[in-house]
């Protein structure tokens, strides 16, 4: 039987990014990197910005938090580089949480005061996707 999973990732995206830089900067290794003008795979377009994610894998959950505290207990140490280098490389922050919902059954969807806070201290937004199979 299929069961509701969860995924979350966090995202810097700039025009002139360069993941190299962001990944010095930040002694994290992203999961995933491009940069503008790279060709989109499966597609004849091309990106039309840079992009450094890391991500959680699709994990079985009825709770959104979950999935969302682990990136934060990677890049909440490194609040302070985030604000500077953000204004610095004119970037923008995105959390995204992804569901697959199966069978009806719904994780809960709240963001807790402190994700909140972090969020807001370093301008970043966040969005939730739904993908409703049964």
């Amino acid at each position: 039987m299929d069961t509701t999973t969860v995924k979350a990732e966090f995202s810097i995206e700039g025009e002139d990014l360069k993941p190299e830089i962001i990944t010095e900067l930040l002694q994290i290794n992203p999961d995933e990197t491009w940069e503008k003008g790279d060709s989109i795979p499966g597609k004849s377009r091309i990106r039309r910005s840079g992009n450094w994610s890391i991500g959680t894998r699709f994990e079985e959950s009825f709770d959104i938090n979950d999935q969302l505290s682990q990136i934060v207990n990677i890049i909440k140490p490194k609040k302070e580089k985030l604000q500077n280098i953000r204004e610095a490389y004119k970037l923008e922050y995105g959390f995204i949480v992804i569901i697959k919902i199966e069978d009806n059954l719904k994780p809960a969807i709240h963001f807790d005061t402190d994700l909140i806070e972090f969020v807001a201290d370093i301008k970043a937004v966040i969005g939730v996707d739904l993908y409703i199979y049964s």
